[in-house]
């Protein structure tokens, strides 16, 4: 009976084939599925629409315009080339908020997959904090026009890449214990979505952290994001480096989460099926 409800649950049409895997059920094992889940959700996400793929872009210039007007013009932050400033925090941050944002519902909205037994659902949560990073992607030539016209483009830009990799790392780490957290209590998802808006005044994505009074500066340093966003500043517009401490301390959070993630997933993993 309870296997008949199940099948009554998916959807009618599946459009997914999946391919065969070995090796384990940690979702970074398993390349070919994760691009393949990845190359699904793109088509889905932009389908029938008119703009397609630069909806995201069109999203962060957008907000670009708008902290550039109010921070430049109404409010000076007193901060040079502050679009190509604003602009490298956008592309980090967004990344960072839409992944672990759809991480948090990934099992939920796709629970169908997680119903289908050759599918480790591990996967999902890494797909859905990878398919932000297309979005990267399509900002890099902007941000790299932009690095050019101001005259701030360094060598240390090729490092870029580097650090994003890093960051994507401390995403999959939080999206594996996200995820199965909102099947068993529903609150999650918007746990994380009040977490991500007071996080966002927490990053120096539009202000310099050394303009905060020294007093509140050391609660800006215990959010890995602002490591992340002072480094990305640093390799792109030749700012000042973030200490090593932070660099490796943020490096070291980075694993140790990714680590933990996957340990608690798997600890939540056999009660998926049943709560969804």
């Amino acid at each position: 009976m309870r296997q008949n409800v199940m099948q009554a649950r998916l959807p009618i049409t599946m459009d997914i084939a999946i391919p065969r895997t070995t090796g384990g059920r940690l979702g970074l094992r398993h390349p070919e599925l994760v691009g393949h889940l990845v190359k699904r959700e793109l088509s889905s996400a932009h389908r029938f629409t008119m703009l397609g793929w630069a909806w995201p872009l069109a999203r962060q210039l957008a907000q670009l315009a708008v902290l550039v007007f109010v921070f430049s013009s109404v409010l000076d932050l007193g901060i040079p080339d502050f679009p190509v400033y604003v602009f490298s925090g956008l592309v980090a941050w967004s990344a960072f908020s839409t992944g672990l944002s759809a991480a948090s519902t990934s099992l939920i909205d796709q629970r169908h997959l997680v119903f289908q037994p050759r599918l480790p659902p591990a996967v999902l949560p890494v797909v859905a904090v990878i398919v932000p990073f297309v979005d990267v992607l399509m900002a890099a030539p902007v941000l790299l026009l932009m690095l050019i016209f101001s005259g701030e483009l360094h060598a240390t830009a090729l490092l870029f890449p580097l650090v994003l990799a890093v960051q994507l790392v401390l995403m999959v780490g939080l999206a594996w214990l996200v995820a199965p957290a909102s099947v068993y209590v529903r609150d999650v998802p918007n746990i994380v979505t009040l977490g991500l808006m007071v996080l966002f005044y927490l990053t120096p994505v539009f202000y310099s952290l050394h303009r905060i009074p020294q007093q509140y500066e050391w609660l800006l340093q215990l959010n890995p994001m602002t490591t992340f966003l002072e480094l990305d500043r640093a390799l792109l517009l030749g700012l000042p480096y973030p200490s090593v401490g932070h660099i490796v301390g943020t490096v070291a959070l980075s694993v140790l989460l990714a680590v933990a993630g996957w340990f608690a997933f798997e600890r939540m993993r056999p009660g998926l099926v049943d709560n969804l």
